[in-house]
């Protein structure tokens, strides 16, 4: 289908792969790496960015969902798959289909695959998260050797890995509560191998570990944010990352508008003299966040311009009035991206929006398509 609207989301196949190769430089040699591709790989196109990292060598790659792993599989990526959230009460059976890895996080859900395997006359491999201190997913730690006492019984499943999932690694002020998170997991670990269980790959460390809490590297790492350029944590990164994503639309319309003039919905910013206001075709169903209202800033001929009045749904204005060039219908904006000396990332806009990159980046939909 050809494109019709004049936004894109630009995504650097090869700014990606060197992003792999500085985060692979920071784990020791034999340490595995998991790509974490949940969430549309973060806002860049899962399918765009699996195939890209498998085709580098990656060989793991995490989802959320058993629908995300269904996509990578359709999109022809043979890789291994992690469901991170689970199969989820209906997925078993779908999950054993496609060969993905299940991260099991309680015994129903293990008796559940358990089950599907049973009907599907095979074993399936999972992995299993115990709860260090995260409080969302895994066994509590105080269940913790119920649960492997429970899961031995279950002959059909064969248990691959064991992960938890660190809940304060991006900075210095974690240290205290990271390190704790690490003691628990190895005990767990420990206790786990003294009833049997020998799996080839423990796993805890997420892009903030990686950096910031080498030792927690065991068997497999999972960068996610990092490899996307951006470091979790702090707005300037620590290794030299870069921004993977591109976003540009073009003007729609620019109007004239005299001093004391309502721009938008509710006419919340009013001209404060004569201005020249141009209007983009993107919006908060793009993912462009209302939050933004009359704090964002966008890029054109490589100059700031403001957003003012509200952002709509499908569009949104700004303030090209100080740009030293004629701003025309079909100029080239950067909403997230650089534009000659100028940059906006996903920082300054979750800044902006008062949220975390994560969110900015997420949140952009598919409306706009993305391009390699």
């Amino acid at each position: 289908m050809s494109q019709l609207r004049p936004t894109s989301a630009f995504v650097n196949l090869d700014v990606l792969r060197q992003n792999l190769e500085l985060v692979r430089a920071q784990v020791p040699e034999g340490v595995r790496l998991l790509a974490a591709v949940k969430g549309d790989a973060y806002g860049h196109s899962a399918t765009l960015c699996a195939a890209a990292l498998e085709q580098a060598g990656v060989e793991w790659f995490g989802v959320a969902l058993v629908e995300e792993g269904r996509e990578l599989r359709d999109h022809g990526i043979t890789g291994r798959i992690l469901c991170l959230g689970g199969a989820g009460p209906f997925g078993a059976d779908e999950a054993i289909r496609l060969g993905l890895t299940p991260l099991v996080s309680h015994i129903d859900e293990a008796r559940g695959l358990n089950e599907a395997a049973i009907r599907a006359d095979c074993s399936i491999a999972i992995h299993i998260k115990v709860d260090t201190g995260m409080g969302r997913l895994g066994v509590p730690i105080h269940l913790w050797a119920n649960f492997l006492d429970r899961l031995a019984e279950l002959s059909n499943l064969k248990v691959e890995g064991i992960a938890s999932h660190l809940a304060e690694s991006e900075g210095p002020e974690g240290e205290v509560s990271t390190l704790e998170q690490a003691r628990r997991f190895e005990e767990a670990v420990d206790v786990a191998r003294r009833r049997g269980f020998k799996p080839p790959l423990v796993h805890l460390a997420n892009s903030g570990a990686i950096l910031q809490h080498p030792k927690t590297a065991f068997d497999m790492v999972r960068p996610g944010l990092l490899l996307y350029g951006y470091d979790p944590g702090f707005p300037e990164p620590r290794i030299p990352v870069k921004p993977v994503m591109t976003v540009k639309t073009q003007v729609l319309v620019v109007r004239d508008l005299p001093k004391g003039v309502g721009v938008s919905y509710g006419g919340r910013y009013k001209t404060s003299r004569p201005s020249r206001i141009a209007t983009l075709p993107v919006g908060y169903a793009d993912g462009y966040p209302r939050a933004l209202t009359d704090r964002a800033e966008v890029l054109v001929h490589g100059f700031r311009a403001p957003v003012r009045g509200r952002v709509c749904m499908d569009m949104c204005m700004v303030d090209v009035t100080d740009v030293p060039h004629e701003v025309r219908p079909g100029d080239e904006v950067v909403l997230l991206g650089a534009q000659g000396e100028e940059a906006i990332t996903a920082v300054d806009l979750a800044q902006w929006a008062q949220t975390i990159p994560y969110e900015i980046l997420a949140g952009f939909s598919d409306r706009i398509p993305r391009v390699s």
